[in-house]
C-alpha cells in the first residue's frame, strides 16, 4: 500500500465501535486533555465579569474602563508570552503529560497568589503566574489530543479540545453571578478566583495516569511502548490491526526521515523556518493565532458587560446573566462544529464562519450607534452579539488549537504550539490593551475595525489555508512540499481496501 493512503485506509476499514471498552478509555484520556482548555475560557469570562463588579472596583479603585483595566487584563497574556521558551522544551524533553502537569501546578500557585490580594501589585503577580502556567499546559494539551486521537475521527476528537474553553467560561460566568448576588464584600470577586484553581488541580492529578503520545515515544526510541498504546486505543487491543500497522509505519518513517536533534534543544527553532514547507506551516500557525484573536471574539469575551452597557442595559446583574448565558450558546455551536469538521472540511468552515462575522459586526456597529434612542436596536445588538459568538465558535473554537497542531510536523509540533501561544498572546495583548481605551474614546466606532479585518481574513484563508481533513498528520508532508499546497490538499484519492491493507488508485 502506498504511504499516502493510510488515512483513507483507516476510514475504509471497519471503524472501531464508538462505545467499545477501549474507545471509552480513549475518550477518558482526551477528556483530561480537553479540561486544560477551560483555563483560558475561565479567565476570559472571570475578568470580564469581575471587572463589572462594584466590589472589585472598590477593592482596587478601578472604573472598568481605560488603560488601567487593560493592564490588569494584559498581565495574564504577558505571563503566557514569558512561558514561551519553556513550552517546547518541556513537551519535547519530558513528554506531553509532564508539560501539562507542570503547567497546571503553576496555575494553582497563581490562583493562590491572586485570591488573597489586597493590592493591585499582588493581584497582577497572581495573574502573571496564572498565565505562565496556562501557556505551558495549553501548548502541550492540544498537541497531546491531536497525536492520540484515532485517525478516522481526528477532526471531532481533537476538535472538541477547544470546546472546553466555553466550559471554563460557563463555570466562571455563573460563579460570578452567584457570588455577586449573595456576597456583598470582596469575596464577591475572590470566590471565583478560588474556583479558578479547581480544574487545573484535577488535571494535574489525572494526567499522571494517562498514556504518553505514541509519536513522542517513537521520537524517543520507545517504539514498543508506542505500538502498545496504538494497539490499545486505535486497534481494539490488536497489535496486528491494519490501522495500527499503517499508523506505526507512517510515524516511524516520518520521524526517522526528519530526524533532528533540534527538538531536544529548547533554544533551537531552526526546523520551524529552514525550508519553504516549514515556513509555510508556521505561517499558517501565525495566521491562525492572529485570526483567532482579532476577529472580534476577544473584545466580546472580555468586554461583553461593557458592550451591553453601551446598549442601555444599566443593571449589573442583568449584564452578568447575559454574560453567563452567552457561552452556553457558544459551547453548543462549537460542539456542533467539531462534529462537522471532517464532513465539511476546515477551509469551508473557516471561510463561511468568518464571512458571517462580517455581517454580524456590521449590524452590531449600526445598532449600537442608535441604541440610545432606539430600544429595538438594543435588542438587535444583543441578538447579533450572540449570533457572532455562535458563528465564531462553530468554526474557530474547534479549529484554533486543532488546525495549528495539524499543520506542524511531529518534531516541531511542541515548539510550534508554543510559538502559536506566543503570537496568540501578542495578538491578545494588542487587543486587550487597545479595546478598553478604544471603547472609552471612540465607543461603537471601534467595531468597524473588525468589519474590515474579517474581510481580509476571508481572503487569506481562501488563498493560502490548506485542507487537512482526509489526510493523516504524516501525509501533510507531501502536501506542504508540493508547488501548490492548497491545490494538492484539495485533491481526492480513491483507495481500495483489502485484507492486506489497501491499494491506492
Amino acid at each position: 500500500m502506498s504511504e499516502d493512503s493510510s488515512h483513507d485506509a483507516a476510514i475504509a476499514f471497519p471503524k472501531p465501535s464508538l462505545w467499545s471498552k477501549n474507545s471509552l478509555k480513549l475518550y477518558t484520556c482526551l477528556a483530561v486533555g480537553y479540561l486544560v482548555s477551560t483555563m483560558n475560557g475561565y479567565d476570559g469570562s472571570l475578568m470580564g465579569a469581575v471587572n463589572d463588579m462594584e466590589q472589585y472596583q472598590k477593592s482596587f479603585g478601578m472604573n472598568g474602563k481605560g488603560s488601567s483595566t487593560g493592564i490588569v487584563f494584559i498581565i495574564y497574556n504577558l505571563g503566557q508570552i514569558a512561558a514561551f521558551p519553556f513550552c517546547g522544551w518541556l513537551a519535547d524533553g519530558y513528554g506531553r503529560r509532564w508539560a501539562i502537569f507542570i503547567g497546571c501546578v503553576i496555575v494553582v500557585i497563581g490562583a493562590a497568589v491572586q485570591t488573597p490580594a489586597n493590592t493591585m501589585g499582588q493581584f497582577q503577580a497572581g495573574r502573571f503566574i496564572l498565565g505562565f502556567g496556562a501557556s505551558i499546559a495549553g501548548a502541550a494539551a492540544p498537541t497531546y489530543t491531536v497525536e492520540i486521537s484515532h485517525p478516522a475521527y481526528r477532526g471531532t476528537q481533537a476538535g472538541l479540545y477547544n470546546v472546553c474553553w466555553y466550559l471554563g467560561s460557563i463555570i466562571a460566568s455563573w460563579c460570578c453571578v452567584g457570588s455577586n448576588r449573595h456576597m456583598h464584600n470582596s469575596w464577591a470577586w475572590r470566590t471565583p478566583t478560588v474556583v479558578q484553581a479547581a480544574v487545573p488541580g484535577i488535571v494535574a492529578i489525572l494526567v499522571l495516569f494517562l498514556p504518553e503520545s505514541p509519536r513522542w515515544l517513537i521520537s524517543q526510541d520507545r517504539n514498543e511502548e508506542a505500538i502498545a498504546i496504538l494497539a490499545k486505543y486505535h486497534g481494539e487491543g490488536d497489535r496486528n490491526s491494519s490501522v495500527v500497522q499503517i499508523e506505526y509505519q507512517e510515524m516511524t518513517e516520518q520521524i526517522s526521515s526528519s530526524s533532528s536533534s533540534s527538538d531536544k534543544m529548547w533554544w533551537n527553532y531552526k526546523d520551524l523556518f529552514n525550508t519553504r514547507a516549514a515556513r509555510y506551516r508556521i505561517g499558517l500557525v501565525i495566521a491562525m493565532a492572529f485570526f483567532g484573536q482579532w476577529s472580534g471574539n476577544n473584545v466580546v469575551s472580555y468586554y461583553m458587560p461593557t458592550m451591553f452597557a453601551q446598549t442601555g442595559i444599566e443593571s449589573s446583574d442583568t449584564r452578568l446573566v447575559l454574560n453567563g448565558i452567552y457561552p452556553i450558546f457558544c459551547m453548543f455551536a462549537a460542539i456542533w462544529g467539531a462534529t462537522l469538521l471532517d464532513r465539511l472540511g476546515r477551509r469551508n468552515m473557516l471561510i463561511g464562519a468568518t464571512s458571517f462575522t462580517v455581517i454580524c459586526f456590521a449590524i452590531i456597529t449600526a445598532g449600537t450607534a442608535v441604541s440610545s434612542s432606539n430600544k429595538s436596536a438594543s435588542y438587535a445588538v444583543i441578538v447579533f452579539i450572540y449570533l457572532f459568538g455562535m458563528a465564531f465558535s462553530w468554526a474557530y473554537t474547534p479549529l484554533q488549537a486543532l488546525y495549528s497542531a495539524e499543520v506542524l510536523e511531529t518534531k516541531t509540533r511542541a515548539k510550534g504550539s508554543g510559538l502559536n501561544f506566543l503570537f496568540l498572546n501578542i495578538a491578545m495583548c494588542v487587543n486587550t490593551f487597545a479595546a478598553p481605551v478604544a471603547m472609552e474614546k471612540i465607543g461603537w466606532r471601534y467595531y468597524l475595525v473588525f468589519v474590515g479585518w474579517n474581510c481580509f481574513e476571508v481572503f487569506v484563508i481562501w488563498k493560502w489555508f490548506v485542507e487537512t481533513s482526509g489526510h493523516t498528520l504524516e501525509q501533510l508532508t507531501e502536501i506542504f512540499e508540493s508547488p501548490n499546497p492548497v491545490k494538492k490538499s484539495l485533491e481526492k484519492r480513491v483507495v481500495i481496501v483489502d485484507e492486506k491493507g489497501g491499494n491506492e488508485v
